[in-house]
């Protein structure tokens, strides 16, 4: 009997863990990935002008029954029953509504991680001034839609992304104050949408050069001994991946150097011969060779601790490359990251 009424019992603590799991109901999604806001997950309560509503309307009853004032109660009940209909009315605006998740975009740590909500209407009433928020950032709600009948809109919801690697959504909150705003009414789903968060490039020219002879072949990126071909001006817009360093160190200005293109050589970016000792640097300096050679369309692979990504050009394979940059852990990149996973993460970064 003691160990029942102790609230430090487990038999107790397992029943309130039950209880308040109960109290904080979420609509998970289907076999299908939609998410359908059923009845019985939606939560309701009076909004501050909904309390003050219903102090205006004792205030009323009070002082009709003190007075006997009939019109005084007509009023009373005319105006109660007002806010009955907007309790159904605001309860009945989240019910019904069918959200999926599309494919999000992948991002830059140190950016923002936006999750797209597409809502879909089946109903023939409008489902309006619907907004939505991550439960951590509950005061963050960027935007709100309005549902035509047999419609669909689509709501973005974000958090910092703040760690490389698949980012999930987490929970989110749907709400409505329509139609008078007397109440709020939320619900929680659980949408199955991460965010693949890609390393922060490092600045454009930090620690990253190209070589033309051996001798400078420990940089970050390699290519032939013989496919150098002089040097150009530089000019506003050009990718800084070819700047002569050493020649702007020795005061000759902002130069070029001009390979030539039609050997149609390969440039490997290689993990060993980063110039960095943290991991998290040597991520930062691949990213950035990774998005410079892309913008130049050249051929180039990378070579990574247990995996290689053969030399190719083009998103796709921009996007095989910062998704291993980004999956890589503890000097080992994730066995997912050569093969690909059934991940829902979008092919570039916004």
């Amino acid at each position: 009997m003691l160990r029942f009424l102790n609230p430090g019992s487990s038999l107790v603590g397992d029943q309130l863990r039950g209880w308040f799991k109960g109290l904080r109901r979420s609509a998970a999604p289907d076999n299908r990935g939609a998410i359908l806001i059923e009845p019985q997950k939606i939560y309701i309560l009076p909004t501050r002008f909904g309390l003050l509503y219903g102090v205006m309307l004792l205030a009323m009853l009070l002082g009709s029954n003190n007075y006997g004032s009939n019109p005084g109660f007509l009023l009373t009940f005319l105006l109660a029953g007002l806010g009955m209909a907007a309790l159904f009315q605001t309860w009945k605006n989240l019910t019904g509504i069918e959200v999926t998740t599309p494919r999000t975009e992948a991002v830059y740590c140190g950016s923002e991680a936006v999750y797209p909500l597409q809502l879909q209407n089946k109903h023939n009433a409008m489902r309006a001034g619907i907004g939505a928020s991550i439960q951590s950032f509950r005061s963050r709600i960027q935007e709100f839609v309005d549902l035509e009948p047999k419609s669909n809109a689509t709501l973005h919801v974000s958090k910092p992304a703040s760690q490389r690697g698949y980012l999930p959504v987490g929970r989110v909150l749907l709400r409505t104050r329509f139609p008078l705003g007397l109440f709020h009414a939320w619900v929680y789903i659980e949408p199955q949408s991460e965010c693949l968060v890609y390393p922060q490039p490092s600045e454009i020219g930090d620690g990253i050069s190209f070589s033309s002879d051996e001798s400078e072949s420990a940089n970050i990126a390699e290519t032939g001994d013989d496919d150098f071909a002089g040097h150009k001006p530089y000019q506003s817009g050009d990718s800084v991946m070819h700047v002569d360093w050493k020649a702007l160190a020795r005061g000759k200005g902002w130069w070029l150097k001009n390979f030539d293109a039609a050997r149609g050589e390969e440039i490997w970016l290689r993990w060993d011969a980063t110039k960095a000792d943290d991991v998290e640097q040597k991520l930062s300096l691949l990213a950035r060779a990774v998005l410079d050679l892309d913008l130049m369309d050249v051929r180039y692979g990378l070579e990574l601790p247990a995996l290689n990504i053969e030399p190719d050009t083009g998103g796709s394979h921009r996007h095989r490359c910062m998704k291993a940059l980004a999956l890589f852990d503890n000097g080992r990149p994730a066995a997912a990251t050569a093969r690909g996973t059934g991940r829902r993460d979008g092919a570039h970064a916004g």
